[in-house]
């Protein structure tokens, strides 16, 4: 959808009205949106004035709602205090993955009043990063696996992001065994991927961006049921999130605090079964040197970030935030809106749970609790195991077990659930990160 300055007509204008605004308009509640007049040349809605950021977006996703029902191309918005919260979400509930279809919808141009230019340049570059983000969790698996993941990731560099990929050799030669074994099983082998937006001035802070780059996961030979595999080209979400907050930010650099450099990791394999497939009972030395015992090849996630952790951490990373669509019982705890938050550090994870208020998404900080690890080294051959195969407290012992290859400050956002909603891509985590790198 394209934010357009100006627009002489329009197929649908928003009003905003006070409560007793008549009998059309008079039981409205705060983020509805309703139809209240159909004209030739333009349909009529009306909205309360929204009462804050939440509620305008709220505005924002249900008058797009309407015009995709109403087939309107040119929407009309007046100026509000939380114009540009309303406008973000408009258009991040306007994106529709048509690339598989025949037919395909026409454009929405939106037209905000009162909307500034800088207001502008930051929600079309948003906009710009969740499109990516959604593009890559929304494409099929034998459109996008890992070597296809390293290729869409260059395209950064024409936004002038540095972008390294590292292959199977490579993997091999720094001592990434987790990612190398997890990816042993498929045909396409594993990827590294560095994308980087160097700072401006010599550098003082790197804030390392990982993402969990699973782009199918089978479960291997812990295989999972066909209900429960049928969405797993969405495992990537956060590989997808944390590249598209660097095709955000490339658009914002001007906004990016002066010596902070924005890495962005991606751990990218195929979770497949094969002769060459990880095993129940396989040994495997990770990068940081810790030996660790396979019992679940369906807790895959944890293998590939604990590997990218150490390398980010060696590489002279002075904070680290992953994401990660890591543990199914996540949904349990907080469903699908809200992401559970670890963290090492309790001044990232202010900035972390403010960055999430900021962007409209939703952090819950759960616990490290340091006893649930005792389980993952108790019955093993190994340092750690990956699993204790006990859903009980199963986020925060994953949490846990990434925690053991991270020696800086330190945070985890477990998406599981969140990538996703109602089949559509969302996004989430890009919002986040934007607003975390920029108020850094």
């Amino acid at each position: 959808m394209p934010l357009v300055t100006a627009m002489d007509a329009a197929d649908l204008t928003l009003s905003f009205v006070t409560p007793d605004g008549g009998r059309l308009t008079r039981d409205l509640s705060g983020g509805e949106v309703r139809l209240t007049a159909r004209h030739e040349d333009g349909d009529q809605a009306a909205a309360l004035h929204p009462a804050g950021a939440a509620e305008a977006r709220e505005v924002g996703a249900a008058l797009m709602r309407l015009a995709r029902e109403l087939k309107a191309t040119r929407v009309r918005v007046p100026a509000s205090e939380h114009a540009a919260a309303l406008a973000a979400a408009a258009l991040a509930e306007d994106w529709r993955d048509a690339r598989y279809r025949q037919a395909t919808p026409a454009p929405v141009q939106l037209f905000v009043e009162g909307l500034g230019a800088d207001e502008q340049a930051r929600i079309e570059a948003l906009g710009a990063g969740l499109t990516l983000a959604r593009d890559l969790v929304s494409a099929p698996a034998n459109v996008l696996n890992p070597a296809t993941l390293a290729r869409e990731a260059r395209t950064l560099e024409a936004h002038g992001v540095d972008v390294d990929v590292w292959d199977g050799d490579d993997i091999a030669a720094r001592g990434m065994n987790l990612l190398a074994a997890v990816a042993a099983g498929s045909a396409t082998g594993p990827r590294l991927i560095r994308a980087t937006l160097p700072s401006r001035g010599e550098a003082h802070t790197v804030v390392a961006l990982v993402g969990k780059g699973i782009t199918f996961d089978t479960g291997g030979y812990s295989i999972k049921p066909a209900a429960g595999m049928v969405n797993m080209k969405s495992d990537m979400g956060g590989a997808a999130a944390v590249l598209g907050a660097v095709r955000a930010l490339a658009a914002l650099r001007a906004l990016i605090p002066e010596g902070v450099e924005v890495r962005a990791y991606v751990a990218a394999a195929e979770n497949m079964v094969g002769p060459d497939a990880l095993r129940p009972g396989d040994v495997y030395r990770a990068a940081n040197g810790l030996h660790v015992e396979i019992t679940n090849t369906d807790a895959e996630g944890r293998l590939v970030l604990a590997d990218t952790l150490t390398v980010a951490c060696e590489e002279g990373a002075t904070e680290l935030v992953d994401l990660a669509t890591l543990t199914g019982v996540k949904v349990s705890a907080l469903g699908n809106d809200i992401a559970a938050l670890f963290s090492s550090d309790a001044a990232l994870t202010a900035r972390l749970k403010a960055a999430a208020q900021d962007a409209g998404e939703h952090v819950w900080e759960l616990p490290l609790h340091q006893p649930y690890l005792k389980t993952y080294r108790k019955g093993t051959v190994a340092d750690l195991k990956n699993s204790d195969m006990q859903p009980a407290g199963a986020s925060i012992k994953a949490a846990l077990f990434l925690g053991q290859f991270v020696t800086r400050p330190w945070a985890h956002l477990d998406i599981a659930g969140n990538a996703t909603r109602e089949e559509h891509a969302t996004g989430w985590g890009v919002g986040t990160l934007v607003e975390y790198v920029l108020a850094r």
